[in-house]
């Protein structure tokens, strides 16, 4: 007996469906596998300082790779950093560059990060400082100071050459927070250094 043309056609039709259905499943286990295995280096770190009454916590998105040796910048490998105060998510204006990594991949990653935070206590208020670096010797540094409001009252991100941006002066901090320029310049013993590698 022979089978129609048509029956034919049901039969390739269904075996195509199935393949087509076999290969998404597989093309989406294959990219979840790979997202995981991508992943599987990243953590979030919080590093906490206390100052004037609130807390101030940096959040740092990074990889536990490096950066490869005869890169610019040997910097920590971070995508995003927000410094939350009262109740504020902040990002510093700090671009980013792209770097080879220990993995022998070329990153994606912050052109500067945060090493330092600390406390500055005046006689009518305090500032949150926070202090990055740009992972070289002729790399901007970036100094910041923020209110207990969080609100970004004075900083400057340059270079002994170019400066990258700027706000307020140090002589305006000293007189509207009641802080001494020694206390600007030193930061306080009590500054919390950021050690990357702790999720």
């Amino acid at each position: 007996m022979q089978m129609s043309n048509d029956f034919y056609g049901r039969v390739d039709s269904k075996r195509r469906r199935l393949m087509v259905k076999r290969f998404l499943a597989g093309g989406a286990l294959a990219m979840v596998s790979f997202w995981a295995l991508a992943a599987s280096d990243a953590y979030t770190q919080h590093d906490v300082l206390q100052c004037g009454g609130v807390d101030v916590e940096l959040v740092s998105s990074c990889r536990s790779v490096a950066v490869a040796m005869g890169e610019d910048q040997l910097l920590p490998v971070c995508s995003d950093q927000t410094i939350n105060i009262n109740g504020k998510v902040l990002r510093r204006d700090v671009g980013q560059v792209s770097q080879l990594t220990t993995d022998g991949k070329s990153t994606q990653m912050l052109a500067n990060v945060v090493v330092a935070m600390a406390c500055i206590k005046g006689t009518k208020g305090s500032l949150v400082f926070i202090g990055g670096y740009g992972g070289c010797g002729a790399c901007p540094e970036w100094f910041g100071y923020y209110s207990t409001a969080g609100e970004l009252v004075s900083y400057s991100y340059s270079n002994t050459v170019r400066s990258f941006g700027s706000k307020g002066s140090r002589r305006e901090l000293i007189k509207a927070y009641g802080v001494t320029a020694k206390a600007l310049l030193e930061q306080g013993s009590d500054a919390k250094r950021i050690t990357y590698g702790q999720p």
